[in-house]
């Protein structure tokens, strides 16, 4: 299971990456974002629902042990990848929303490289985990 994990999130990987760096390199600081403080607000807000949502998906799946789905998932062998993914997911809305939450303490009108680090590694893993969560 830990084995294939980099194979298969493999796609999202490198193109959360491409994402970060086209951000990092289009110069997005919360100077040139209009409504930067409510940008930031209603990612942070989508993230929190998204992570309470699949969190509550990730303990509900093992919580069904009569569930037509689970016994073929194990069957194929591949509920445990599920579980894997879908905590990879969680864990990475997580990750997302610090980060996210730390671009919220920049001002308006800052243009420091900080800041703009910040919001490219937000929309990088922002855009990650968003094809991650669309592949199962």
């Amino acid at each position: 299971m830990r084995k294939g994990r980099i194979k298969r999130n493999a796609y999202s990987i490198v193109m959360g990456i491409l994402a970060a760096t086209i951000i990092f390199f289009f110069n997005f600081t919360p100077s040139k974002i209009n409504n930067y403080t409510d940008v930031m607000s209603g990612i942070l807000s989508f993230l929190s629902i998204t992570t309470g949502l699949l969190f509550a998906s990730f303990s509900l799946i093992p919580a069904l042990p009569n569930s037509k789905l689970l016994e073929s998932l194990r069957e194929l062998k591949t509920d445990k990848k599920l579980l894997d993914r879908l905590l990879l997911v969680v864990f990475g809305f997580l990750i997302c929303s610090v980060f996210a939450l730390i671009a919220l303490l920049f001002s308006e009108k800052d243009g420091s490289v900080l800041a703009k680090s910040i919001i490219s590694i937000t929309g990088g893993t922002l855009f990650f985990q968003y094809l991650s969560s669309l592949k199962y």
